[in-house]
């Protein structure tokens, strides 16, 4: 019986399958890094959503929001670190964000072509600046008092939960609100009120809703409340005259109800005794 011969493979061939197998190696080897690339990165944005859930449910725009939109929400935060005296344009341009500041403080400020600054607000740890809601009319910039941490959401993902989510809807409605509601009363504050009375108004409500501690120097608190650091000292005489004064950047005050003549509603919001039969106002008026 005849031997069967096996037939000769070329080594080209040979050569070729090897080729061939290496790529499909190196190719699978990419992508297992590729896959372990992309869980790590979702496992530190888990870390880093869970890292700043807390700080998050102590905020009133998320106040009623189920776990799970949190969670959700907190995995596409963004932080940034920003260093004082660094200016953040928050100009409308369709990639606006929503920013929680989350250690530190800043002024929102306008600029007219000549510098001169406009603060509209102080804004300190828990604040929330939402460019998004700007108009496209209007621009304005961040200017950062000291090292500062901020979080900020896109503008796409705040939509979708606007619209996936009727308790978060219901607070942005109440976040800009309140806003309105600030820049009414600045304006109320920065156009019918005296110098004396801006900085009294000013101290006493710092005494309300601070403690009475001052967290800002004098020339920030002047530019605010639209006056010379030159009014602001003459001002500060005359309260002194009444009892009022600043000590170590903490608010005194000789009698309890010093600072009383210088509230209004919005301060007066605050306290546990305004309108009350115990409210100094009640007894002036």
């Amino acid at each position: 019986m005849p031997r069967r011969m096996t037939p000769e493979i070329p080594v080209s061939w040979i050569l070729s399958f090897i080729d061939i197998i290496s790529k499909v190696d190196k190719t699978l080897l990419d992508l297992n890094q590729e896959i372990q690339n992309i869980m790590g990165f979702m496992v530190n944005q888990s870390k880093n959503g869970s890292k700043h859930l807390d700080f998050l449910m102590s905020l009133p725009l998320f106040k009623n929001m189920p776990s799970v939109e949190l969670d959700q929400i907190a995995s596409k935060i963004v932080s940034k670190k920003y260093k004082k005296g660094e200016i953040l344009s928050l100009s409308f341009d369709g990639q606006s964000r929503l920013y929680m500041l989350h250690k530190g403080q800043g002024k929102l400020v306008k600029f007219n072509y000549r510098g001169e600054e406009l603060v509209l607000r102080f804004v300190k740890k828990s604040d929330v600046i939402s460019s998004m809601h700007f108009s496209s009319l209007f621009d304005a910039n961040f200017e950062f008092l000291e090292d500062t941490s901020m979080l900020s959401l896109s503008e796409s993902v705040v939509n979708k939960y606007i619209t996936q989510s009727s308790s978060f809807a219901s607070n942005v409605i109440s976040m800009l609100s309140d806003n309105i509601q600030l820049l009414m009363t600045n304006a109320e504050v920065w156009r019918l009120k005296t110098a004396q009375e801006k900085v009294g108004w000013y101290l006493n409500s710092i005494n309300i809703n601070n403690l009475g501690k001052l967290t800002l120097s004098k020339s920030a608190i002047s530019l605010f409340l639209g006056i010379t650091p030159e009014s602001f000292s003459r001002a500060l005489n005359k309260l002194e005259k009444e009892g009022i004064k600043i000590e170590n950047k903490q608010v005194k005050q000789s009698e309890d109800s010093s600072l009383c003549l210088y509230c209004d509603k919005a301060v007066g919001a605050n306290c546990q005794y305004y309108g009350s039969n115990e409210c100094p106002l009640v007894f002036h008026n």
